[in-house]
């Protein structure tokens, strides 16, 4: 069966070999033609602009914050796994914050296919450790992967899965695109560029991608599709 892609493909298509039979939309003026303002979407644009700059201003704020404390922490260990193993275990780790104690000749151990929780007070020092690790001031072979998430999603309508697929920037942004297009007539030629980049980046399996990396992080289906306002705070 062709996906859905391909037949959007198919249907503006045929609409476009009728926008060259019919005469463009809008009325004359002195020789020019006039088209209905596209106020809502020119609004939508300017709103999620100005979201974007604050969001990328706050980022940018943290991450600078998370800089400063870096440079305000030291760490040592020794790694005492083999450096090709899967787990690791660290001895001998110590960690300070501004010459304050955190951790003092203790022991790590992470070992492969298990899930770890930190408990404790607040300011002992759980976040100042993931923070470690993140960075890898903690001596961590470099085959292992680590990604340290410094700040949560805010609660919205949106859906984990939507979230996920928003990560690849720009197939997002040729989707918004192809889809303002798809209401215009004089740019067909530009929106079935835009999917044949869209076949390209093979969009139509984006939503299964995503489906599959949030099951490996323990999402049911039910869950993929919540919003992220009904999450409770451990997720």
């Amino acid at each position: 069966m062709p996906s859905d892609l391909a037949k959007k493909k198919a249907a503006k298509k045929k609409e476009a070999a009728k926008a060259r039979q019919r005469p463009k939309k809008g009325h004359e003026e002195n020789g020019d033609a006039v088209t209905e303002p596209q106020v809502t979407e020119e609004k939508n644009e300017e709103a999620n602009g100005r979201e974007a700059t604050e969001v990328g201003l706050l980022t940018k704020e943290l991450e600078d914050f998370e800089m400063k404390k870096a440079a305000a922490r030291a760490v040592t260990g020794v790694l005492a796994s083999h450096p090709n193993s899967t787990d690791v275990h660290i001895i001998n780790l110590s960690l300070t914050f501004h010459g304050q104690e955190l951790l003092s000749d203790t022991k790590l151990e992470l070992n492969l296919g298990r899930h770890y929780g930190l408990i404790g007070l607040n300011g002992i020092g759980k976040f100042m450790l993931l923070s470690a690790i993140g960075k890898r001031e903690v001596l961590i072979p470099e085959h292992i992967d680590i990604y340290h998430l410094t700040r949560e999603m805010p609660p919205s309508e949106k859906t984990p899965l939507q979230c996920v697929m928003e990560v690849d920037t720009e197939l997002a942004m040729l989707e918004r695109e192809a889809e303002r297009l798809a209401h215009e007539d004089a740019e067909c030629e530009k929106l079935m560029e835009l999917y044949e980049r869209l076949e390209e980046l093979d969009a139509d399996k984006a939503e299964m991608r995503a489906s599959r990396i949030l099951h490996g992080l323990g999402f049911t289906p039910a869950m993929q599709s919540k919003k992220l306002k009904d999450f409770s705070g451990g997720w």
